[in-house]
């Protein structure tokens, strides 16, 4: 899939209207036909690829006759069709020392790059002269008045105080070639990105190697002589998305393929079929923190303008859900793409191509509200946008750091690295890494790990399966508990209760108790919740005492004894008293979900079994507690 931004030529359209001649007393440079013929050549030859050749041959020509604008119109044209604006400006603006009456087309081009160069002053100063001439073309005329309107009203979006210093990525990564589409990893340390060697795009995998001071780049194994471009690696690492174009299982001009990680390799990509695919186009993947929502941009019908960004999820294992389209928070009547979905599951930057942005393709930045809907969609305005191209922007798990694609003055995609202002960043995350194994044999398990926010939702924000060495990759926000709980066929349901932890990485081992061995054993639910000094349970409770109404159905013989239990606050009486009301509360939960009660007993213990000191706030709370014993299995 061809993913290069698109030079707008509409700037030099105008290069080619008859002049206003007989406006002032500049006569037009009369040069000998063999140059007017060797000009012709050098334009030739640059549309046939040989820019630099035509360059050298048009500076020639220059050199001998400065005044010949012709000359230095058709060079200008060519170097910013080779992304070198500045040079295009300074050949116009030559152009207009030499003529300031008869190159009003010359003025129009001028202001139009001014705006490509993020110059709006000066572009707006540029319609204002030519508009001040009064030119008898009208088309000319409606065209300048036309921009001047349009960028007045963005002033707005060009105002800013910010300030950005775009970082180049090394000659490691950033190579003669095309590269775009950076994504960090969950771990902050490593990333994927795309390369193109002429129309040749392959995924690689890039990771700092702190001691040698450089980027360790590996080729994913399935890329092939066919296209493999805009990518979504998911959150477990364990399966890949990736956008290609000329692939014949295609079904529409861009599709979607998926490629699993098994035993360490790349299975070979396959295409996800019409539940994701049409006729039309279809790429530019990502995923959701959950790792079971997928979003990515496409032209299917049904949308609101021409490529919109869409999403699926996560129905049971292969099955997903019909696309549904994000809305018009996020998308327009233009080209909404390349979508990403921070870590932190509540920020979207994407890119839109539309006639309010600055110009081509800008950024902007969706936030979710409280309602967990998209709020509309913020252009996020100069620096970041200019009055060309943006590429793709992506924020690492700190949600400061940012890397955009920018093409560069010799014409390419570069791979860019900034902070971005405080006001465009995502919350701050922490990387997470589970490792879980047999608490008997310390054998990785592949078990199944949720998590969700406590306080905020009830909804599970992660979930993802163990790779075969039993470990998990997730990230948290840092100001923000949340309830974990882990699962695996034949063992014991595990909970834990993570308070939030400024630190930028935690690790946790998780051991495990088979179900063959827990008579006797005693699980401490730690994410059951209720309204204080009350045995009312609170909805956060649902995640866990589901999680444990699973490990009940999958475990017909296992019953099981719930106890609750209180901190020494308030008198014997009462805390004996709401530590059985608290456990009765969940042995209904259960009985009501359809769990026989001959399977189920309740019992409360008050404040006589205390875990920790009573004396402190932290202890009082692990003191506070539901738990189940495992009575027979």
């Amino acid at each position: 899939m061809v993913y290069l931004f698109r030079i707008a030529l509409v700037f030099f359209l105008t290069l080619n209207i008859t002049l206003c001649l007989g406006q002032g007393d500049y006569v037009p440079t009369k040069v000998p036909a063999k140059f007017e013929k060797e000009l012709a050549e050098a334009v030739l030859m640059a549309n046939g690829g040989q820019a630099e050749t035509a360059i050298s041959m048009i500076e020639d020509m220059i050199d001998k006759y400065p005044t010949w604008t012709a000359a230095r119109k058709e060079l200008s044209k060519i170097y910013y069709e080779l992304g070198q604006k500045q040079k295009a400006v300074d050949q116009l603006e030559a152009i207009l020392a030499i003529d300031t009456t008869s190159q009003l087309p010359e003025l129009y081009s001028l202001g139009r790059i001014y705006e490509g160069i993020s110059e709006p002053e000066r572009a707006l100063a540029c319609y204002d002269a030519l508009l001040k001439k009064n030119p008898s073309d009208k088309a000319l005329t409606d065209r300048a008045t036309a921009s001047k309107i349009a960028l007045e009203k963005k002033r707005d979006l060009w105002k800013s105080n910010d300030v950005i210093q775009l970082q180049p990525f090394d000659s490691d990564i950033n190579t003669p070639n095309h590269e775009f589409l950076g994504r960090w990893m969950l771990d902050g340390q490593t990333m994927v990105f795309t390369r193109r060697v002429f129309t040749q795009e392959d995924i690689f995998f890039a990771s700092f190697d702190s001691t040698a001071g450089l980027w360790r780049i590996e080729e994913f194994t399935f890329n092939s002589p066919q296209n493999e471009g805009a990518h979504a690696l998911s959150p477990d690492g364990n399966y890949l998305i990736f956008s290609s174009d000329n692939r014949q299982d295609g079904l529409g001009s861009s599709d979607l393929y998926l490629s699993f990680k098994q035993n360490g390799q790349w299975s070979s990509p396959s295409n996800m079929g019409p539940a994701f695919n049409n006729a039309a186009w279809d790429g530019q993947p990502c995923f959701g923190l959950d790792g079971l929502t997928l979003f990515y941009a496409s032209a299917r019908p049904g949308g609101m303008g021409g490529r919109d960004i869409w999403y699926v999820y996560q129905l049971s294992a292969g099955k997903w859900s019909n696309p549904i389209n994000a809305g018009p928070a996020i998308n327009s009547a233009g080209d909404d793409e390349s979508p990403f979905v921070h870590y932190d599951g509540q920020t979207m930057y994407f890119m839109r191509n539309s006639k309010e942005g600055l110009g081509g393709y800008d950024l902007y930045i969706a936030r979710r509200g409280i309602d967990g809907k998209w709020q509309k969609a913020e252009n996020m305005g100069s620096p970041i946008n200019t009055g060309a191209d943006e590429g793709a922007l992506t924020v690492h798990p700190n949600g400061m750091t940012a890397i955009i694609t920018r093409m560069t003055e010799d014409a390419k995609n570069d791979l860019f690295e900034f902070e971005l202002p405080e006001k465009f960043r995502s919350a701050p995350l922490q990387a997470l890494t589970v490792t879980i194994t047999d608490q008997g044999t310390a054998q990785p398990i592949r078990a199944r790990i949720e998590l969700f926010e406590i306080g905020e939702s009830d909804t599970i924000r992660f979930s993802q399966w163990a790779d075969n060495d039993g470990k998990i990759s997730a990230v948290t926000r840092r100001n923000v508990s949340y309830g974990l709980m882990v699962s695996a066929d034949g063992y014991i349901m595990y909970s834990a209760n993570l308070e939030p932890d400024t630190s930028s990485r935690r690790e946790l081992d998780i051991k495990m108790i088979p179900i063959a061995n827990a008579q006797e054993k005693v699980i401490v639910l730690q994410n059951i919740f209720f309204e204080t000094g009350s045995a009312e349970l609170l909805p956060t409770s649902d995640p866990e005492l589901n999680k444990l109404l699973w490990t009940l159905r999958k475990n017909t013989a296992m019953n099981i004894e719930i106890r609750g239990h209180t901190d020494n606050e308030g008198d014997d009486k009462s805390n004996q008293v709401l530590s059985e009301a608290r456990a009765k509360a969940v042995y209904q939960y259960l009985l009501g979900r359809g769990i026989d009660a001959g399977r189920l007993s309740y019992k409360g213990f008050g404040e006589t079994q205390p875990v920790a000191d009573n004396n402190t706030p932290e202890g009082r709370k692990q003191n506070r507690r539901t738990e189940f014993k495992v009575i027979a299995n």
